[in-house]
């Protein structure tokens, strides 16, 4: 049985009652980069709750933010159970009206950026907001950011190292796809988001730099983002659309994977999410024929600001029933 226990170094009477963000930070094995990224959040303007979750490291992680991080709550998984099902761990157990995700080798470098992130909040239908941020040795150009123009801006998706999510509509629609595992469940979240009436809105705040660890398995990723993209069009696509959408996403999965040198991981990986369809032939719900136009559009257009968009929404007044997305898959 797995087990999870979590610590707050300090009494939980020094903690506020609410606060006005978490950040949730899941790592495994990569304590200095958490380090440096637990630093940065607890240092904002705007305090926020800081919850890292130890998702079975054997590095030294818990003692470090134990050591180092007095006001942060620690929780920890004494086997590893995947970043996905840790976030929305983390969402479920916040003290906060807003969570924001952020991977262990991120940090904010301006102190305002959550301060500047929550006042992207201000339209009723923004319910996630892609936090601008640099890939930092890779391109300098900040990305996820809104145009320097008035407007609320629309992306279909967000990366999760830099996203902000009203937590309550992220709890309701079942929070991320736990059946992904690894890689996509941005995009997926973002789709069930535009289906109840809610966009995903660029951000206008100082970016976070993103320093992306030399450990990661591009083979791997590659592998899950074939299989996580197979999976996609099987829960979400409507079925007028199904097999062509499903033939173009296994063409282009292994095309990508042989420009990147990685072939077999992606025929594997798209294998696998074929195989995928049959375990969560249940677990299938595809949005409405408008809202897949509408992100054919977002996706090809680009961003366009809310007003040119919203009559394509779902009114906001249908209410969001319990969605079990995340739940045991």
């Amino acid at each position: 049985m797995i087990t999870l226990r979590h610590e707050i170094a300090n009494a939980r009477e020094a903690e506020p009652a609410c606060y006005a963000a978490s950040v949730i930070i899941s790592t495994r094995n990569r304590k200095d980069e958490l380090r440096r990224a637990v630093a940065s959040a607890v240092g904002q303007s705007i305090r926020p709750q800081v919850i890292v979750i130890d998702d079975g490291s054997d590095d030294g992680t818990a003692e470090l933010v134990r050591r180092e991080f007095s006001g942060v709550r620690l929780e920890r998984s004494e086997v590893s159970r995947g970043y996905i099902v840790q976030r929305n761990y983390g969402a479920r157990i916040a003290n906060a009206p807003i969570v924001i995700t952020m991977d262990d080798d991120a940090a904010f470098v301006s102190p305002h950026t959550i301060e500047q992130t929550l006042e992207d909040f201000d339209d009723p239908r923004v319910g996630a907001v892609a936090i601008p941020y640099i890939d930092i040795g890779k391109d300098p150009t900040p990305r996820q950011q809104a145009p320097k123009r008035p407007g609320v801006y629309v992306s279909n998706n967000f990366r999760g190292t830099a996203g902000a999510l009203r937590r309550d509509l992220f709890l309701k629609l079942g929070g991320f796809r736990e059946y992904f595992l690894h890689q996509g469940e941005e995009d997926e979240f973002c789709l069930r988001l535009l289906q109840a009436g809610y966009i995903t809105r660029l951000g206008r705040a100082e970016p976070l730099h993103h320093f992306e660890s030399p450990r990661r398995n591009r083979s791997r990723i590659i592998y899950h983002q074939s299989r996580n993209n197979i999976l996609f069009a099987w829960y979400n696509v409507p079925a007028c659309c199904l097999a062509l959408h499903l033939a173009g996403t296994a063409i282009n999965s292994i095309r990508a994977g042989v420009r990147a040198g990685h072939a077999p991981a992606s025929l594997r990986g798209c294998w696998m999410g074929f195989l995928g369809m049959l375990h969560e032939r249940a677990q299938r719900s595809p949005v409405s024929p408008e809202i897949y136009r509408l992100l054919r559009r977002l996706k090809k257009q680009g961003p366009p600001p809310l007003s040119e968009i919203e009559h394509m929404l779902p009114p906001l007044t249908r209410r969001i029933q319990q969605s079990s997305a995340g739940g045991p898959h």
